[in-house]
């Protein structure tokens, strides 16, 4: 009893020591919204799931678990393709309609997370192992060039790269009707679309992961057991592999992450088996006829909650535990990367340039639907360009009403977030007591929590309140970017704090400052530029979040932000269609900038943004 006594004393006395009236007031501050705003509605999901007519129940999860819908017991539905035959007036054609199996809802998302995974991975590996290991000319440039996809949202990507993979769109029109090398047409649709559009889009995050590994790997440990005779492959499997796994297995579990909570990209390919996936059902089944949330819809978003907590889990525990201890004599040492031959080279160079070609359909895809006057099926390019659908968007009242929307709100989160992102680093990093790992955890979970799920906790907590989205959608759409993109933030202003030296804080300390004004005169002024990057960043991705948008936007038009008036345009013919992409490249456009500019403030402190 007394030694328990005497541990929470020393444990008050740390904190009396270590926090002062700011720290208090960062920390509350941080706690709260994250309470009200995050905790809260997920708590209340949770709940939602165990409750039937009033009381506890499992009924809403036995109704799940029996129905084939969400889980096939009687057998997968759906083909893998179809090669259909048909006649036009060029003759007999010959179509392979890749739609995908159809394992129920729940598999569907695992199954799409999985290969999306596997094959972003894949790509992202060989990658990194060739611009980590080998030298050749140019190959700055082209590792510059092959991040690329990542200036664009699955959601942006997936409207350009729909034109271009239909039966009658710019592939196959290409290849098959003006170059006839190939003697039938390929139409990807549905699942097979969405592991496609998220591969594409989704390689880079491996690909930095696993390159960041790769390079930090002490090059004197592949000497000695090249001095004790290893070689070729067994080198690579017994040494380089394993000590390049962290980055491996973050890259994968982050490519999971964002692949199995991504609506947007379903939604693009809306009726087919793509609307079988968790985040579109969800969306798609939410409101009963009465206006209330479904039960199923709150049991299938705790599943899903399940799911991207375990693997979150798994990212930041599992991944800690595999991380190999490298002992070097000090200082920075230069990875080892031999110098290859011409050939070799251009073969590079060829393979880089094909994944490039296709990774940029997308991008291509969207460029040219954004500048289409005029783009008919079976023509290669518009029949003219004209810059009147970007002349639409500050001319048409919904379009205008609706970025404005998007960059008010993404203004007003990006100031929450620098606020409170930069008391929550702070802690972390320089208030050593018990819990602040817990806060780390804590501001660093929303990348684990989709945002179909905060944006039904919402509808759950405040419908019937001031801050009800039918009311009023702006401050929950605000505050949702808010906690949903807080981490970018987090991550570049740690980066800085750690980087600043301690005793420059200590020094200032001893001499009679208080930390409130060390914080403001030394502190800030120090990690200025990852306050600046980070804040960026976060306006940037509250521009083009999609989730929370879309779902909290469809409540309340008025309010809506620009990534839900692109859904409501996208389905309204051609003409919307073109509208809508104009707003994906201003999207893209944006993107490029605060990415480009927060990657050269921070340089080689870009790193930490990627990780977790």
């Amino acid at each position: 009893m007394a030694t328990l006594l005497e541990e929470i004393r020393r444990e008050l006395n740390e904190l009396r020591w270590q926090f002062d009236l700011l720290n208090w007031a960062q920390l509350t501050s941080v706690l709260a919204v994250f309470t009200f705003f995050l905790i809260i509605p997920v708590l209340t999901i949770v709940q939602a799931s165990f409750i039937y007519e009033g009381r506890l129940s499992l009924y809403w999860f036995q109704l799940i678990l029996r129905d084939p819908l969400y889980l096939p017991w009687k057998g997968v539905g759906g083909r893998l393709f179809d090669v259909i035959e048909y006649s036009t007036e060029t003759g007999r054609q010959v179509l392979i309609y890749i739609e995908g199996l159809d394992f129920g809802v729940i598999l569907n998302s695992i199954y799409v997370a999985s290969l999306t995974t596997l094959f972003s991975t894949t790509i992202g590996f060989i990658l990194a192992f060739i611009f980590a290991k080998y030298k050749f000319f140019g190959d700055e440039v082209l590792r510059i060039l092959l991040l690329a996809p990542l200036l664009s949202t699955p959601f942006v990507g997936a409207i350009g790269i729909k034109k271009m993979i239909t039966s009658e769109g710019v592939i196959n029109t290409l290849l098959v009707d003006m170059l006839g090398i190939m003697p039938f047409r390929l139409e990807f649709t549905g699942i097979s679309a969405v592991i496609l559009v998220q591969t594409l889009l989704f390689y880079p995050i491996a690909f930095l992961n696993i390159y960041t590994s790769i390079i930090n790997i002490d090059p004197t440990l592949e000497e000695q057991a090249e001095n004790m005779g290893a070689s070729g492959f067994y080198l690579f499997r017994t040494v380089t592999l394993p000590l390049s796994m962290p980055g491996v297995e973050a890259g994968a579990l982050l490519v999971f992450i964002l692949s199995i909570e991504d609506l947007g990209t379903p939604i693009v390919f809306r009726g087919s088996n793509a609307d079988k996936l968790m985040p579109v059902f969800i969306f798609r089944n939410m409101f009963t006829p009465t206006g209330t949330i479904k039960g199923d819809a709150t049991a299938l978003s705790l599943i899903l909650l399940v799911i991207s907590a375990t693997i979150f889990i798994v990212l930041r525990k599992y991944i800690s535990l595999r991380r190999y201890a490298m002992l070097t004599k000090g200082g920075v040492w230069r990875p080892r990367r031999r110098k290859l031959g011409i050939i070799t080279t251009i073969l590079i160079y060829i393979l880089c340039i094909s994944i490039l070609a296709v990774a940029l359909l997308p991008h291509i895809g969207v460029v040219l639907l954004a500048f289409a006057g005029e783009w008919p099926s079976g023509s290669l390019l518009p029949t003219y360009f004209t810059l009147r659908n970007f002349v639409k968007l500050f001319t048409e009242p919904g379009v205008l009403r609706a970025i404005l929307n998007s960059v008010v709100y993404s203004s007003v989160a990006t100031i929450l977030i620098v606020l409170l992102g930069v008391s929550a680093a702070y802690l972390v990093s320089r208030v050593k007591v018990k819990g602040m790992e817990a806060l780390d955890t804590l501001v660093t979970l929303p990348i684990a929590i989709p945002g179909i799920i905060v944006a039904t906790g919402y509808f759950l907590v405040y419908i019937d309140t001031p801050l009800s989205p039918l009311i009023w959608g702006a401050p929950l759409l605000i505050m949702s970017y808010t906690v949903r993109k807080f981490p970018f933030t987090v991550r570049a202003v740690f980066a800085g704090l750690e980087q600043v030296d301690k005793a420059l804080e200590e020094s200032a300390v001893n001499i009679g400052a208080s930390r409130t004004k060390v914080f403001f005169t030394i502190t800030l002024p120090l990690i200025f530029i990852n306050i600046l990057a980070g804040g960026m960043l976060s306006f940037i991705y509250s521009m083009s979040e999609v989730s929370t948008g879309i779902v909290i936007g469809d409540a309340n038009h008025n309010d809506a932000p620009m990534t839900w008036k692109m859904y409501d345009m996208l389905f309204k013919g051609f003409g919307g269609t073109f509208v809508a992409a104009a707003m994906g490249v201003m999207l893209m456009a944006l993107q490029f900038i605060m990415i480009v500019a927060s990657n050269l403030l921070l340089r080689k402190r870009a790193v930490a943004l990627i990780g977790i």
